[in-house]
């Protein structure tokens, strides 16, 4: 039994890196986004998928829709998967948001905010976590938050502590995780947050790069190897 985890597609704000953390802001796909979103139909028909969750925010389920035009499944809203309540920088850069957070580390809240980093990937795990008890193939729209964490776990080395900033996920890329590894993804998770790793504060972070208005590590993406985990099964 497995989980197909996927970001939605491109919007005017993530595409100027913008952040968006209120789904009452009707934030949808820009052209591109859409037509990526359509082209991936064929993946997913593949897939045989039978469950489908989204976050609440139109994007997830506007992306939901154009990747499962031509499938009949269920449909679920998880608001647990939602993205970060950003407060104060609602709207606004996301590299104005990344300066606050590297000043205040991931336990605190921004101003206007009703939840910390720390406690949104809580938030969003204890999501994740529900998932092996719906029917499967399953298929998960969410956002980049998400899906960089869950990249980052897999791709982790033993010394890797969870660090501030991630790499920025890509639109529509599938990341395939089996019930199995997808609880022990995040229980380990769980885990790196409660106790705090890299964070205290924001000490120890890398520079927040201006070359790159996103991806606010200077890090390459890790190398992709095939993993057993990433296979379909029934």
């Amino acid at each position: 039994m497995s989980t197909c985890f996927v970001r939605h597609g491109r919007t005017p704000y993530s595409a100027r890196y913008l952040v968006n953390g209120d789904p009452g802001v009707p934030v949808l796909l820009d052209d591109e986004g859409a037509l990526c979103a359509r082209r991936s139909r064929p993946l997913v028909r593949e897939m045989g998928v039978r469950a489908c969750w989204t976050s609440s925010f139109p994007r997830t389920r506007q992306t939901a829709d154009l990747l499962l035009e031509e499938i009949s499944c269920p449909r679920s809203v998880d608001a647990r998967l939602d993205e970060p309540d950003y407060g104060m920088f609602e709207g606004r850069p996301f590299l104005e948001y990344a300066s606050w957070l590297r000043e205040h580390g991931p336990t605190a809240r921004p101003p206007g905010s009703r939840e910390s980093q720390h406690e949104a990937l809580l938030r969003m795990l204890e999501g994740c976590a529900a998932l092996p008890a719906v029917a499967a193939p399953r298929i998960v729209v969410a956002h980049g938050f998400l899906l960089s964490a869950l990249d980052w776990c897999r791709s982790r080395r033993p010394q890797d502590e969870l660090p501030l900033f991630l790499p920025e996920a890509p639109y529509l890329e599938p990341l395939v995780v089996s019930d199995r590894c997808l609880l022990e993804w995040v229980e380990f998770l769980t885990g790196e947050v409660r106790r705090g790793s890299g964070s205290s504060e924001g000490r120890g972070a890398p520079p927040i790069s201006s070359e790159d208005h996103r991806t606010v590590l200077r890090l390459p993406r890790p190398v992709r190897t095939p993993l057993e985990e990433n296979e379909f099964d029934a």
